[in-house]
């Protein structure tokens, strides 16, 4: 299958690769599946590029090149949504949001994508933890989250 992208062009994918975000990201009702992107070789950020809409894509980070200790909990309901066997099936993403000045550049670590790999689903998971924050500075030197 052919999509086209903001960033990368036109590129050529499997439709086994397309995620689904069944209830869509919020502030995007419309758009649905998305395909994860390398950003570039050894980089650590990820594209969720949308298939439906080629404007919209997010550049994301695994919290752990960010913060250690990052962990929440999963509810019944998220984990029954996603259709979880196994936590080795998940990728956890933070979006980032770019600046203009990129030290200023932001982590939403308050509401992460939890993503199965396995069964290709996906939903951005808001959480009710004040050690994380929704603008989280990339590139100020900040303490650990404690536990």
């Amino acid at each position: 299958m052919e999509i086209m992208t903001r960033d990368f062009g036109k590129l050529e994918i499997e439709k086994s690769d397309i995620i689904k975000f069944k209830s869509s990201l919020p502030g995007f009702n419309n758009l649905t599946r998305f395909i994860l992107l390398p950003f570039a070789d050894n980089s650590p950020f990820i594209i969720l590029q949308s298939v439906d809409d080629s404007d919209i894509a997010f550049v994301t980070v695994e919290p752990g090149n960010l913060i250690a200790n990052y962990e929440f909990e999963i509810s019944d309901r998220v984990e029954k949504d996603l259709e979880i066997k196994s936590i080795s099936d998940l990728l956890i993403l933070n979006i980032i949001t770019l600046k203009d000045k990129i030290e200023m550049s932001t982590a939403n670590l308050s509401a992460p994508l939890v993503i199965n790999l396995a069964a290709k689903l996906g939903k951005q998971v808001i959480l009710d933890d004040k050690r994380y924050q929704v603008r989280y500075k990339l590139f100020a030197a900040q303490p650990e989250v404690s536990q």
